[in-house]
């Protein structure tokens, strides 16, 4: 896994919908009811309640998320500074709308093996980028983000160690093969398809199909059903957060991601 999902990050990306529009949740005083679980899965497994609580105050006091009034209904939202802290801790989201400018980054290192936690800082924060590994100290992406990786780079102490590149062309034989083996997209892909079948039994189960006569049920069944969804939602920020939002033209066909998207989407509504 790319980068352990914290409480926070699930809190601040439910809110934000993966920054496509700023969602708005009713009932902040309430933040522990099942209804949070059952849209976002804000809860992890054994996190408890009371730090739970003291996360979402702190969220309010640095300004990450605010309160709102509609129709004299409370909700809550994520504040511009979120959705810049989403930017900065996951940019990769950031990433998926831009169209490609046909030109490929390339990042070399060389670090001697008494700095191994340096190189090792490095490789992470080049995968938290979208950078696929090359070799053990080359890594490649189709995105614009050498900027942002210098900008870390400096402020870290280790641009020394540093070479980085930008060309028009890489000489192979296959752009789309060399991206697949890179990035394992296949296996990304197969993922995104597991989920979208996992949705789709979900869907025809008797939990979904009689959603109706549930919500007159107990609230054993009820509990049920916001557990499943909040199982998928958290599946599926796990899955996106390794993406590395290549352009289409490097993703296998079909790709099922744009499909897990929109299921995702209509599960929320």
């Amino acid at each position: 896994m790319r980068k352990f999902l914290k409480p926070k990050d699930i809190l601040l990306l439910g809110l934000a919908s993966l920054l496509d529009a700023a969602e708005e949740i009713k009932d902040p005083f309430r933040l522990m009811s099942s209804s949070y679980k059952s849209m976002y899965g804000w809860v992890p497994a054994r996190y408890r309640k009371h730090n739970f609580y003291q996360l979402v105050s702190r969220s309010f006091k640095t300004d990450l998320i605010e309160k709102v009034e509609k129709n004299g209904e409370i909700y809550i939202r994520i504040t511009s500074e979120g959705q810049k802290t989403i930017q900065r801790d996951f940019p990769m989201l950031s990433l998926q709308k831009r169209q490609w400018d046909r030109k490929w980054r390339i990042a070399m290192f060389d670090v001697e093996e008494i700095n191994k936690q340096v190189r090792e800082r490095l490789r992470v924060k080049l995968k938290e980028l979208g950078f696929g590994m090359l070799q053990k100290s080359v890594f490649i992406s189709p995105h614009d983000i050498l900027k942002d990786f210098s900008e870390f780079a400096a402020s870290s102490g280790i641009k020394n160690y540093l070479y980085l590149l930008e060309t028009p062309k890489l000489i192979v034989s296959d752009q789309r093969d060399l991206a697949k083996k890179v990035w394992k997209l296949e296996e990304l892909n197969g993922r995104y398809k597991n989920l979208i079948d996992e949705i789709d039994k979900i869907k025809n189960s008797h939990i979904i199909a009689n959603s109706d006569r549930i919500k007159k049920s107990d609230g054993q069944m009820k509990e049920k059903m916001r557990n499943v969804y909040a199982n998928i939602r958290n599946s599926w920020l796990r899955i996106v957060i390794e993406d590395p939002f290549l352009p289409k033209i490097f993703l296998p066909r079909p790709w099922h991601g744009d499909k897990a998207r929109k299921l995702i989407r209509e599960l929320a509504n």
